[in-house]
Order: C-alpha cells, then structure tokens, then sequence
C-alpha cells in the first residue's frame, strides 16, 4: 500500500500531539493532579507553558492551518522540551526559521573556521546579511571595510559605504540584483528583527535602495560573475557561489573562485 502523505499542517500537528502525549507533567514541571487519562500533558497546560490560548493551541494541533510565528513556535518547541533534532523538525514542517539556531550557528567556532582554510575571498554572512567570518583574502579585497568595523553588514556595505561604489564593478546592476534577490525573500522578513531592521533603516537613508525596493523586482538568489577593483590586484574576475549552511539557510557561506581557476 502506498505511503499517505498528509499536508504539513496536519504533519505539524500530529508532530505536537505525539510530543505532548510523551511528556509527563513531572518533566513539565507541574503537579499532575487527580482524574488525569492520559499519562501526557493536556492542550491548555501546553498553551499555558507556551503563553498562548488554549483554542489557538488546539486548531494548530488539529493542523486547521494555523498561521504561526516563529516566536510562538519557539516557546511551543520549548515548553515541549523538544530535542534539538525535534526542533528542527518541527521548523521544518512549518515552513520557519527557529529563531534560536541561526544565532547559535553563526557564531560556532568549527562553522568559523571554514573561511580559514580556503585560499580565495571567502566570508559567512549570518539572516542580517552580517558578515561574521572572513578571510585574509576576503579582507584584503574589501580593505578599508571588513577589517575597520565592529559589525560590518553587506547590505549597508553596498548602499551606504562609498567606497562599494569603487570596489564593485557595474555598481548600479550589481545594487539592483541585491535588492531584488532581497525582495524574493521578503516572505520571511519578519522572522528576522534585525534584517527588517536594517531594510528600514536603508528605507530612510538610501533613495537608491528605496527606490528600487518599491519596483518590487523579484529575482532567485544566484551566483555568476563578479568584478571587483581590487586595492593591490587591479581589476579582478571571480565566480561567486553562495551556499547555504545545514541546519540553518539563513547563514550563508559565500566564495569567490577567480575565473581563471573555473
């Protein structure tokens, strides 16, 4: 007989009633109390621990579809005690980003140490498109950026730092692709507070990126071509090839590969 494959809401949550079944009031660190039919947790203890309602908790459970946030996904997965396999799982079935795996990864000395031990521009920009790892290579290619800021972010790299206006080649093309590449992503934006912080500050401080933000252009994230004005190197070709790191697609690890090696 065929496998059935349900949709992922009714997968979400018989996911969440098998979990909740499997967790004992004990463990949940509540009195387990008299009358109790089922060794598990009840739906409004699960709300509770989770600080939702009850009835919202209960449709999500009966996979209605529920329209869920990242952040109550969390406290859910929390109050669960998932594992973080089970978490990931979870996430995955709702179509989220957990807002606890992305910070975790980014600053994970083993993901850091990538960038090390390639020999071309290499560098891992975390949901905020904050650069968190580089290369000597890389660093050497944006002198006078990575190295001379606490935090250094691509996106305010492109529209607001001028020196990007001379190191990126076709400046004006390269700042549009961006912007729309941004904008097929524009679904998930509010599960990350600090990229939407960011796209609103450029909002106010560039008319280029505001501009093009409004036109609604949507293009797939891709590599190709780069051209850069390197500081010691002159004019430089690089094929560029973003790939995104396992559990976590929001961190993601960008190489530049000089054509001549391709």
């Amino acid at each position: 007989m065929a496998e059935k494959h349900e949709n992922p809401a009714k997968q979400l949550g018989e996911f969440l009633r098998l979990r909740r079944e499997q967790l004992s009031p004990e463990r949940a660190g509540l009195i387990k109390g008299p009358r109790r039919r089922t060794p598990g947790l009840r739906r409004e203890e699960v709300a509770q621990l989770s600080y939702v309602s009850t009835t919202w908790y209960t449709w999500l459970e009966q996979g209605r579809g529920m329209t869920v946030s990242p952040r109550s996904l969390s406290g859910i997965a929390t109050a669960l005690q998932l594992s973080k396999a089970e978490r990931v799982y979870l996430f995955s079935l709702a179509g989220l980003t957990d807002p606890l795996n992305h910070v975790t990864l980014s600053s994970e000395p083993s993901v850091k140490a990538i960038v090390q031990v390639m020999t071309t521009p290499c560098y891992i920009m975390n949901a905020a498109w904050q650069v968190v790892a580089w290369n000597q290579e890389a660093a050497a290619l944006f002198s006078g950026w990575l190295t001379e800021e606490s935090s250094p972010n691509m996106l305010e790299f492109i529209f607001m730092n001028p020196l990007a206006r001379h190191v990126v080649v076709d400046w004006p093309e390269r700042a549009q692709q961006i912007v729309a590449e941004l904008r097929a992503e524009s679904l998930h934006l509010e599960q990350s507070a600090p990229l939407k912080a960011t796209i609103d500050g450029l909002l106010q401080q560039s008319g280029e990126f505001a501009e093009w933000w409004q036109k609604h252009h949507v293009i797939q994230r891709e590599g190709g071509q780069r051209s850069f004005h390197h500081p010691q190197q002159g004019l430089v070709h690089y094929q560029q090839t973003t790939w995104q790191l396992a559990p976590d697609p929001s961190t993601k690890l960008v190489t530049l590969i000089p054509l001549s090696e391709v």
